[in-house]
């Protein structure tokens, strides 16, 4: 149990992936950290997500995005590393790469384009026909209009990586209070110095606010606009010892991730009018089994673990909120990365804590700032 009040230098709210990747890197940075979690570690997105370092799979143009999400994709073997030094515990970096399977002409013809563009950006992408595809994977149905396999595209296994994370700030002097729910921001002549909680006041020098599909109705408390939203997703778990192919097979509406563990992750819906209701659903979860029937038949055979579901943060252009806030001292945002928290948590983590220790960010941040929606 905290006192009253609590003093340290720099506040994170949000506990998930990207708040503890955040306070991993900062106290790397040797920067006293706390970070504030409503619920448990990792509770929401985070548990729910099917931790696909998706830097090519995820996206459909050479754009800012694109680019962060091929740098942070490449942090992840030496944070593997790292963490595993310090904390003990394995992310569990699954390296077989990703087949973006095309359902019908007009998707062969994008990810032909798609393979074209992040060649000529220095990327692996090749293409596999029918026949070839079938060699590899074996088990798919027929027919299909080719893939496109990426091999540097990989996976992790989420609630290892957050345990990681945390585990290692921990070790590096990080603090983490859960089940701790912010109710406001402390002021003082108008810059943001802290935060009151149901019985304290954690003082701070800067706040930053990372905390997913909320982020949006805390910000609100200030008169801030920060367009991030709930976008349900719904996926569940398969039990084998042997999953019946090592690598990660994504097509239109359904993703299948076979995990180190011999789990079979099965996802996702994306449902935006669900609030901030995260309870699994019937209709959601028939819908997605039966896809994923359809496209790996052998996984009709394998017991069914667990349903999750959880709220992604998306934002109106797709891509995340990442900097200091225009006109409010002391508060930064880290939020609004939708599918792909747990792919960025790297760079993010990196660049927030190269912007707090008076570091020119190794990225520039300007595609991500709270600024461009004055321009928008």
């Amino acid at each position: 149990m905290i006192g009253t009040s609590y003093q340290t230098d720099t506040l994170i709210v949000g506990g998930g992936v990207i708040g503890c990747a955040i306070a991993y890197e900062l106290a790397k940075a040797g920067v006293q950290v706390t970070v504030l979690e409503k619920d448990t570690l990792g509770s929401q997105s985070t548990r729910a997500g099917a931790g696909m370092l998706g830097a090519q799979v995820e996206m459909t143009k050479p754009d800012p995005m694109f680019d962060l999400s091929i740098q942070s994709r490449a942090l992840f073997p030496k944070l593997r590393e790292e963490l595993l030094e310090l904390s003990g515990i394995d992310m569990e970096l699954h390296t077989s790469g990703i087949f973006r399977i095309a359902v019908d002409e007009a998707d062969r013809a994008a990810l032909l384009d798609r393979q074209s563009w992040q060649t000529e950006a220095g990327q692996r992408a090749v293409w596999f026909e029918d026949e070839e595809l079938r060699g590899e994977l074996g088990d798919i149905l027929s027919p299909t209009y080719g893939a496109l396999y990426l091999p540097d595209d990989h996976q992790v296994r989420n609630p290892q990586l957050l345990l990681a994370l945390a585990a290692s700030s921990k070790r590096l002097g990080a603090r983490f209070l859960e089940h701790s729910a912010m109710v406001c921001f402390l002021q003082d002549n108008g810059a943001i110095v802290g935060v009151k909680t149901v019985d304290s006041e954690i003082r701070a020098d800067r706040v930053i606010l990372a905390a997913g599909a909320w982020s949006g109705l805390i910000a609100n408390q200030l008169g801030l606009e920060l367009p991030v939203f709930p976008v349900k997703g719904q996926s569940f778990l398969l039990d084998s010892y042997s999953p019946p192919t090592p690598f990660t097979i994504y097509t239109h509406g359904c993703y299948i991730l076979p995990k180190r563990n011999g789990q079979v992750y099965v996802g996702a819906t994306e449902e935006t009018r669900s609030g901030f209701d995260r309870r699994p659903n019937l209709r959601s979860l028939a819908t997605l089994s039966s896809q994923a029937v359809q496209l790996l038949p052998s996984l009709g055979d394998l017991p069914f673990s667990t349903p999750l579901a959880g709220l992604r943060p998306g934002s109106l252009d797709g891509l995340p909120f990442l900097g200091s806030v225009p006109g409010i001292a002391g508060l930064y945002v880290a939020t609004g990365h939708f599918r792909n928290g747990v792919l960025l948590s790297a760079i993010t983590g990196r660049l927030i804590a190269e912007l707090l220790t008076g570091k020119t960010p190794s990225v520039d941040l300007e595609p991500f700032s709270l600024s461009r929606l004055q321009h928008s």
